[in-house]
């Protein structure tokens, strides 16, 4: 899949972006919808995905416009324009005028279709731009994963008569699945026509229902070794803690009775050491800051995993954002004299900072 002499080296004089070395369709593409939580924000936010993780993950901001981010003018996908280089990243995906920024469903529907005939990825990871990504992650998750095959995957959730991934810590969706359902709605089925305010809002859960009842296809159980969640819904810190909301406890209840697939150690969140896998995918209400500390943490671990405790610890304490830094949904670091708040976080740092799940795709 690799092909360094087929396509040259990488453009010059812009720094962020990353040419991939690679022929045909790309492995994996990480799609960027706006997040609905402060969309002031959004451009500094799109500016450090481009600094840390969006380049290896070959993101793809959806933008209505593209001054909200310039310096990538040069890579606009949309429907008379193609990037300058089509194996260059991050990328823009401009949505047609007709679509507002509050038309959530049709701006979903017509960003699953241009990825699927104008990109056309093995996987698509469906994230927006409040979510941080650890590519190398989410290539090990999806090495031995067939794009011929229908996926559905994410962290599931029930509203009590369907199951659906959340939205906020991402979803993957096959070349497959993608392929059927813009059949679906090219012949009008699953378009949510006359969709809620909430449904615009949340599009999502309309796939999920088209999924479910017109192509039989369903959130599954990503778990590492059916315990560790991959996919997160809330940022590190409160992972860790466990000081979630009371609405995202609610929706882990009951999976096994209501749900096919889901054993009964799935209806309770764990936290501390135990509330992420060791290949964790993602995280979420990642503001720019903590996304930028967040990245040089675990590139720090993954240079030097021999650093101690105390070294990771004066590293964060250092990088990471405080008071009015830190993402109203997110929460500090722990005090500095907290000996019970920092164990647990320095063992999940370096839990997902292991060399032995890095992988490139």
């Amino acid at each position: 899949m690799r092909d360094p002499l087929g396509h040259g080296a990488a453009l010059k004089g812009r720094v962020g972006f990353r040419h991939h070395f690679y022929t045909g369709h790309p492995r994996t593409v990480t799609v960027v919808m706006p997040s609905v939580v402060n969309p002031k924000g959004r451009t500094k936010r799109l500016k450090s995905i481009q600094e840390t993780w969006g380049a290896s993950a070959r993101a793809i901001y959806v933008v209505h416009d593209i001054e909200e981010f310039p310096v990538a003018s040069h890579a606009v996908i949309s429907e008379s324009r193609t990037p300058e280089d089509p194996y260059s990243y991050p990328q823009l995906m401009l949505v047609p005028d007709g679509i507002g920024a509050e038309d959530g469903v049709p701006r979903l529907i017509h960003t699953v279709q241009t990825v699927f005939e104008k990109v056309n990825p093995d996987f698509a990871f469906f994230v927006n731009d409040h979510t941080y990504v650890i590519p190398e992650h989410l290539c090990n998750y999806l090495e031995h994963k067939k794009p011929t095959e229908d996926m559905y995957h994410g962290h599931a959730l029930h509203d009590g008569n369907n199951a659906f991934n959340s939205g906020a810590a991402g979803y993957i969706l096959s070349r497959e699945t993608m392929r059927r359902l813009v059949d679906q709605w090219n012949h009008g089925k699953c378009t949510g026509r006359d969709a809620s305010k909430w449904i615009q809002g949340n599009p999502g859960l309309l796939t999920a229902q088209c999924l479910k009842e017109d192509l039989g296809i369903t959130a599954f159980d990503t778990r590492q070794d059916k315990k560790y969640h991959r996919f997160h819904a809330f940022p590190l810190t409160r992972a860790v803690s466990g000081k979630v909301d009371g609405w995202y406890i609610n929706k882990h209840k009951d999976m096994d009775k209501n749900f096919m697939g889901f054993p009964a150690s799935y209806n309770t969140l764990l936290s501390g050491k135990d509330c992420c896998a060791q290949d964790t995918v993602s995280f979420h209400y990642v503001e720019f800051m903590e996304s930028t500390a967040l990245f040089a943490t675990r590139e720090a671990l993954l240079e030097n995993p021999h650093m101690t405790d105390h070294e990771v610890k004066s590293l964060m304490m250092a990088e990471w954002p405080r008071g009015k830094e830190v993402g109203f949904y997110s929460r500090e670091l722990p005090s500095e004299n907290d000996k019970e708040g920092w164990e647990p976080l320095l063992k999940v740092v370096r839990k997902i900072s292991s060399r032995l799940t890095q992988r490139e795709c």
